[in-house]
């Protein structure tokens, strides 16, 4: 296991090394501090290590809000119109 001290986006950063699958140990306040290969992965350490180094975790739920958003102002609804449209 490697310890990070970064936001991690575990799903992200698996795709980023090989997406074999990786596991992660958590803190009190769900924070990835520490991340591992899973068993049927087979990249190294070293290739972990170097993907830990290189990732900038994307918050998924922001970057949806962000796309939403962006969809309803070109339509020109507001997110409250919309979710009447879909009521």
């Amino acid at each position: 296991m490697i310890k990070v001290n970064k936001k991690i986006n575990l799903h992200q950063l698996d795709q980023e090394l090989n997406g074999k699958g990786l596991v992660a140990t958590n803190n009190e306040n769900n924070e990835i501090v520490e991340i591992g290969l899973a068993d049927n992965n087979d990249a190294t350490e070293a290739q972990l290590q170097s993907a830990i180094a290189a990732h900038v975790a994307i918050d998924e739920a922001e970057a949806k809000a962000t796309a939403r958003a962006t969809i309803l102002n070109r339509l020109g609804l507001t997110a409250e119109e919309a979710a009447l449209l879909l009521s």
